[in-house]
């Protein structure tokens, strides 16, 4: 005998067996943007000479690179001083390997505009410092 359990389970088997998974997502998916958001708290005094980096420096080498500049969010209350947006031109794929092109991409062209790899060391350990802390997560638009 069948009760309204059984009865449910049975029909959700039935359904599970009568559709097979290629006809459930028929349609191609969308694709979607993918970004990274930093948040960042900056040490004492560091606003000017942060931004002057930024400006000077990496979004210059983001540029070369065919990369997009994140959109600076200066934050008005909360823990973080600023917010930046980046979206990520290939997905989270470029988390599935350690040296992603848009990396690659974006440290030679900071290299070239810095002369050497040893400026570029330095400049990010001065970044470094200016960054008493951050988080970082991401998130994506749905089509």
């Amino acid at each position: 005998m069948f009760t309204p359990v059984k009865h449910l389970a049975f029909a959700a088997a039935i359904t599970c067996v009568s559709f097979p998974a290629g006809a459930q997502n028929a349609e191609p998916e969308e694709a979607r943007t993918t970004y990274q958001i930093t948040f960042i708290e900056l040490a004492d005094g560091a606003d000017d000479r942060w931004m002057e980096i930024l400006t000077e420096n990496t979004n210059p080498a983001r540029q070369v690179a065919g990369l997009p500049l994140p959109t600076v969010h200066w934050l008005v209350n909360g823990p973080w001083d600023l917010m930046l947006v980046t979206e990520m031109p290939d997905g989270m794929a470029a988390l599935d390997s350690h040296n992603p092109r848009t990396v690659t991409a974006y440290r030679a062209a900071l290299q070239q505009r810095m002369g050497s790899e040893a400026a570029v060391d330095a400049l990010t350990k001065e970044m470094d410092a200016l960054v008493a802390g951050s988080d970082r997560m991401f998130s994506h638009t749905h089509p």
